[in-house]
């Protein structure tokens, strides 16, 4: 039985070339789509998975409020909150804190013998961090790892970037903190590299005990550079831990947290389980560029359409055909096949198509595999062969399409009478009709949608890449500033800046403790003088008196710093957004005036302003416009202040220039790499994961189309082929192909107008989310629905037109010789 079964199924498939060859393509492709977005979705789901405790391990947030007013959302909290938890609360297992080297420095470099590097992974950690999280050691014991204060551990990429084949281990490198100074620092062991679907990426890891007693961290609740991650006892629900955070507070810091008695000013301490912080956190200070979990959902959703058009391209081919195989269906009932084994026979039907899409898919995807890794940045499975997660996926995918793609044509093929067919009664039902016109309704309707997205954002990272963000990036380089430097720096950094400036390339050289397009970590409390309580917290930027020209900021009141005024040395410049947050009625008000720059401890310094600027994006448009104050460098006491030499230059003879450069810069500060980029790139960069996820949107928003194109392919054949013998009386009857090609295209164009009212509103709610996610973003035009609409009609023209035209040329003759 199953013989004949298999037979005739495979009969029926070879007769039926053409639309075997459209149900397999689709299907295929549809396939290997879907499982290339699970495997993408499957990797950003597997972030800090690796971690044994990870289920239990949480970061605390913080936020702030002034007035009600949300102020910041922050990654990172005080240094002494850690050990306040371990203490406080019986609930916590362990507590660790961990600070990157850049709240100290830009970046430290490392060096070993004539090798130096600037390396921006060194995270200073608590002895508790090797407990907490999983770290497979190469060398060394985990459990004295960190013992002393000159210990340090290296991933196993870095060890044998410093030390190659060598065993690294009791090693010495040298360790430069810039002004903190360099110290010898002993390798206690090699660990293995993180994997990539880690939130943080350790290079290098220090212990908590090489930072200087006399700073005092433990009772430390004013310097939010810190973060602070815990370990909650097994079956402790996070929300009971969060609601004893208000009355630590309020133990360790009185009436700090005292709303009505602290201005306004609010903080709220909250768990983030370790999970979720890649896709599910966007704070200040995140430990790397996370990922979008909304992005991620969506495009699991575009993976289902993808299946779904797929699967409705066999169902609408399958029951328009179904009238084709009456005769087959009477006959069998006739000589006693009953409906269960014509079921049987037709699903069986569905298991072959789908078979063989199946293993043509896992073709195209081992085919697609490397240029999709490089597409989305990730590193995926090398092969299918390697994650049985896949094998999974692909048996789920292959079973579901035959049921669900195989089960309702069989249902309707099978409800056939004998009598009927047998007497030539047989006509396509109104139901069935009517369903076929609805799921070609929703492949139209899906189509707009995702064209309406791709296009929304293509302009939307257009807009980002292009807007002017009020200071000009263009041609300007980039040099991290040195970390090996002795009492002479000053002195040999305005050297440098004249050597430099002698090159005739070089047009503009300014320093700065940051760099546009870079997060702003260094922060204080300021307030107008007349009104001391209501401080706001204002990041800084420490300049000399040549960066805000270099950049061309635009003064909206008073001047720019300068050497012919010795009080510049307490003079302080702010952006727009800084006044308006300090109250002052307008920048023209705010010159001269005195505020008061509080350093903590109840130390607090005046400072007048004398230069307000235009506010400018300092970092993506993703963001907010932030109030930024910029003072002089020289005259800060901040060894922790990062330090970047921004370069502008005619970039026509750009190889010659960087070679002067680079040979000024080693012989003024021998022993610092000298590491360059352009601001351009440092500053787009952080629209990477956006451009990818714009990138991926496109290639499977345009595979859906074509799928969906297949099959409107498909029955438009089937259409013009069921409707010869009419086309043939019409042609004799004297109609002309265009007036033939109108009549039966205006079918499949009143679907596309249906189809038009249902995905406009949902498209247009589905953009308006996304679009939330960008303080600047794109107005939503009436062009982003109507081009799809245009484009989708053409589409779906050309496809039925190419078919009704073919069957219009032919002879009518060949129609009617039969009749």
């Amino acid at each position: 039985m199953l013989h004949n079964y298999l037979t005739i199924a495979w009969r029926n498939l070879l007769r039926h070339k053409v639309f075997s060859l459209i149900n397999i393509l689709g299907l295929a492709i549809g396939m290997a789509a879907c499982l290339l977005i699970l495997q993408y979705v499957s990797f950003e789901l597997s972030f800090d998975s690796f971690h044994e405790k990870g289920d239990r391990i949480y970061r605390i947030r913080k936020d702030s409020w002034q007035n009600g007013v949300q102020l910041s959302k922050s990654a990172t909290t005080d240094p002494a909150l850690a050990p306040a938890l371990k203490a406080e609360l019986p609930e916590v297992v362990q507590a660790t804190r961990i600070v990157h080297t850049s709240p100290f420095m830009t970046d430290p470099v490392m060096q070993h013998g004539n090798q130096s590097f600037f390396e921006n992974r060194i995270y200073i950690v608590d002895p508790a961090f090797l407990q907490m999280f999983t770290l497979t050691f190469r060398h060394g014991n985990p459990t004295t790892a960190l013992a002393q204060p000159q210990d340090i551990l290296l991933s196993h990429s870095m060890a044998n970037k410093y030390f190659g084949k060598e065993n690294a281990l009791g090693k010495t490198l040298v360790f430069h903190q810039g002004i903190n100074g360099k110290r010898p620092v002993t390798v206690a062991g090699v660990f293995e590299d993180l994997p990539e679907n880690s939130h943080f990426k350790p290079d290098f890891l220090v212990p908590f005990t090489s930072l200087p007693s006399n700073w005092n961290l433990d009772k430390n609740w004013d310097w939010g550079n810190f973060y602070t991650y815990v370990e909650l006892a097994p079956g402790t629900h996070s929300t009971l831990v969060e609601n004893k955070f208000p009355a630590l507070l309020k133990k360790y810091l009185g009436d700090v947290v005292d709303v009505k008695k602290n201005g306004g000013y609010e903080g709220k301490l909250l768990l983030q389980p370790l999970k979720s912080i890649h896709l599910y956190s966007d704070l200040w200070a995140e430990m790397e560029v996370n990922g979008n979990g909304q992005a991620v959902w969506l495009l699991t959703i575009i993976a289902f359409f993808i299946l779904l058009i797929a699967w409705i391209n066999y169902i609408n081919l399958s029951t328009a055909k179904a009238t084709d195989r009456a005769r087959e269906v009477g006959i069998r009932k006739v000589v006693g096949s009953g409906r269960a084994q014509i079921i049987k026979q037709f699903l069986l039907e569905s298991f072959l198509l789908n078979l063989g899409a199946a293993a043509l898919s896992i073709t195209l995807f081992q085919f697609l595999l490397p240029f999709f890794r490089v597409f989305t940045g990730r590193p995926l499975a090398s092969s299918f062969g390697n994650d049985p997660q896949l094998w999974l996926y692909a048996i789920i995918l292959f079973l579901s399409g035959t049921l669900l793609s195989g089960f309702y044509p069989a249902i309707v093929v099978s409800a056939y009478q004998p009598i009927q067919v047998l007497k030539g009664k047989v006509r396509a039902s109104t139901d069935g009709v009517w369903l076929r016109k609805g799921l070609v309704v929703f492949q139209f309707a899906t189509s707009i949608a995702l064209i309406v997205g791709t296009l929304t954002v293509k302009q939307q990272l257009a807009f980002m890449q292009n807007q002017d963000l009020g200071v000009n990036l263009d041609q300007t380089l980039i040099l991290k500033g040195p970390a090996v430097r002795d009492s002479s720096y000053q002195r040999k950094f305005d050297y440098f800046k004249a050597v430099a400036r002698q090159n005739p390339t070089v047009q503009q050289v300014a320093v700065s403790s940051n760099i546009p397009g870079q997060e702003v970590s260094w922060g204080r409390s300021f307030s107008r003088q007349t009104n001391q309580k209501d401080q706001q917290g204002i990041n800084i930027i420490a300049i000399d008196e040549d960066f805000l020209p270099l950049y061309e900021s635009k003064f909206l009141a008073g001047r720019n710093f300068s050497k012919d005024f010795s009080s510049d040395r307490d003079g302080i410049i702010f952006n727009g957004e800084a006044i308006r947050l300090l109250g002052f009625s307008s920048p023209e008000a705010a010159i001269g005036q005195v505020v008061i720059w509080y350093e903590g401890d109840n130390n607090s310094l005046p400072k007048r302003v004398i230069g307000v600027i235009k506010s400018y994006n300092q970092q993506s448009l993703k963001q907010e416009v932030v109030p930024l104050v910029f003072a002089l460098k020289q005259y800060l006491d901040a060894p922790w202040a990062g330090e970047y030499y921004s370069i502008r230059l005619n970039t026509n003879h750009l190889p010659n220039t960087l070679e002067k450069l680079r040979g000024s810069w080693n012989e003024i500060f021998p022993g610092n790499p000298f590491d360059h980029f352009f601001l351009n790139d440092f500053f787009n960069a952080q629209y990477k994961t956006d451009i990818q996820f714009g990138k991926v949107f496109q290639l499977f928003s345009a595979l859906a189309i074509f799928i969906a194109c297949l099959g409107l392919f498909g029955l438009a054949l089937f259409t013009t082929t069921q409707r010869t013998k009419e086309i043939g009386v019409r042609k004799v009857l004297g109609a002309n192909i265009s007036s033939i090609v109108l009549l039966l295209s205006k079918d499949f164009i009143q679907l596309v107008l249906i189809a038009n009212l249902l995905s406009w509103p949902l498209a247009y709610w589905g953009i308006s989310q996304w679009l939330e996610n960008y303080a600047f973003r794109i107005e939503i035009s009436p062009w982003l629905f109507i081009l799809p609409t245009l484009l989708v009609l053409l589409i779906a023209l050309l496809t039925v037109s190419f078919q009704t035209w073919r069957a219009a040329r032919q002879n009518p003759v060949k129609a009617l010789r039969y009749e």
